[in-house]
């Protein structure tokens, strides 16, 4: 009589966590749905403009060419955004909608890899994307300026594209072609990406080698990181960019432990729910995911904590100067990929500690960290609707001008949008004179301020 009266109480435990799952799934889609949404009012910005005007006046093949002399060596990023630019304007808007659902995608088929399947893998891959959006120190910049998702995002979708396909492990020539090819068209998007692609690439391979697994496919990345190096170094545009003799070396690799420190303390003092989101869905899941070894924790360990604070090392060496904040979701992205790491491995104490029934209470519990993000993220969207309205007014008004053959334009000034100027009332100015090759005109300029 006991096993019996037992049976229905162990089916209701599982039937209120098969519940938690979907729940805590559709919370999650929640604020990356208020993402996308507002990305669909993204317009050209500041550098967009500047990459679409050269493409008109020198073609596709003599834009590259341009770019990577005279000004950037970002020899993937120049190539993709031309092809972004090709399509036309109206992409710009499609563009965070479809990371966030590359991002999803991805994802999911990497842990897969790793033997999580199902709503699970999806879970794991939502609380990922979600969390590294959300703690971007520059979210704007970062995701619905076509040119910094192109250059900082972009990466690390491929980046979650390497980490499964070496873990796939196919061992044919062509797919070692694919991991060169994945880390060579990564590291020419941004040297922010590069180098910790690089450094993480290198420890792995070492690890590798001791354990005597995936190390031909581990190489192949490898060298298409050193490739993409050694292609952005010998650009004729590298040294504009270096703006003068390079830091000293000790000096700049503790400014970069230093601003890796202090992002993990902004993540923690400014982010604590989405911390505890990394940690506790993982955590909670448990049973499906697989177990983490003592020796494999203290190697992730080691290669995420050499890794993180090399995102920031290009821009204190290089350029003497704090990378931009919207570069900063790189070493983000690789915080909470690490920290969910920790929340499968908390997952079998977890276990141990919580009844089946108490874990989907939690699970379901969690749902409230995204529905408040969400919450949180609608006001923005107001914002870019009201930029968009302008943006368009104007833009329209500056093609009737053209059309009816007026060569230089004075408009009305536009607020900032993601941070950046559209236009200012100098018509020399850079970003200016980028504006009016766009459009076709000899000049523009704005008036009032």
């Amino acid at each position: 009589m006991s096993a019996i009266a037992e049976a229905p109480t162990a089916s209701g435990h599982r039937t209120r966590r098969n519940w938690a799952e979907p729940l805590l799934g559709a919370a999650l889609v929640l604020p990356l749905a208020v993402f996308a949404w507002i990305g669909t009012y993204s317009r050209y910005t500041a550098d967009d403009f500047c990459w679409a005007g050269i493409l008109q006046t020198q073609g596709f093949f003599g834009s590259q060419v341009h770019w990577y002399t005279q000004y950037s060596p970002r020899y993937a990023f120049s190539f993709l955004v031309d092809v972004t630019e090709l399509i036309g304007p109206t992409i710009v808007g499609v563009l965070p909608a479809a990371a966030i659902a590359l991002s999803l995608v991805t994802v999911t088929w990497t842990v897969r890899q790793f033997g999580v399947y199902g709503m699970r893998g999806l879970l794991l891959a939502e609380v990922a994307v979600l969390a590294t959006l959300q703690t971007a120190p520059d979210l704007p910049q970062s995701l619905y300026w076509q040119t910094g998702l192109l250059t900082y995002l972009l990466p690390l979708i491929l980046a979650a594209f390497a980490v499964g396909w070496i873990r796939r492990g196919i061992q044919q020539p062509w797919a070692y072609a694919i991991s060169f090819l994945v880390t060579f068209v990564a590291g020419g998007l941004a040297e922010t990406y590069l180098i910790p692609q690089n450094v993480a690439l290198t420890l792995s391979l070492l690890l590798a080698f001791r354990y005597r697994h995936r190390r031909t496919h581990l190489a192949a990345a490898l060298c298409g990181g050193v490739v993409a190096l050694i292609v952005i170094v010998a650009s004729p545009s590298i040294g504009p960019r270096v703006q003068g003799t390079p830091a000293d070396l000790w000096l700049a690799t503790s400014a970069a432990i230093a601003t890796a420190s202090f992002q993990v303390l902004r993540l923690a003092r400014f982010f604590p729910f989405t911390v505890l989101l990394c940690l506790g869905v993982p955590a909670l899941l448990a049973n499906g995911l697989p177990r983490i070894t003592r020796e494999w924790f203290v190697n992730v360990s080691l290669v995420a904590l050499i890794t993180f604070p090399a995102c920031d090392f290009p821009s204190f060496y290089a350029q003497n100067g704090n990378p931009p904040a919207r570069s900063l979701i790189v070493p983000g992205a690789i915080a909470v990929s690490y920290l969910v790491f920790v929340g499968i491995t908390l997952g079998q104490l977890a276990a141990r500690s919580f009844r089946e029934a108490r874990r989907g209470l939690a699970l379901a519990a969690m749902a409230l960290v995204p529905l408040g993000i969400a919450a949180y993220s609608l006001p923005d969207g107001g914002v870019a609707v009201s930029y968009a309205a302008l943006f368009d007014a104007e833009e329209q008004q500056i093609r009737t001008a053209r059309d009816a053959g007026q060569q230089d334009l004075t408009v009305p000034s536009l607020p900032t949008n993601l941070g950046e100027p559209y236009a200012g009332p100098d018509r020399t100015n850079f970003l200016n004179m980028c504006v009016a090759r766009y459009y076709g005109v000899r000049s523009i300029a704005t008036s009032g301020s």
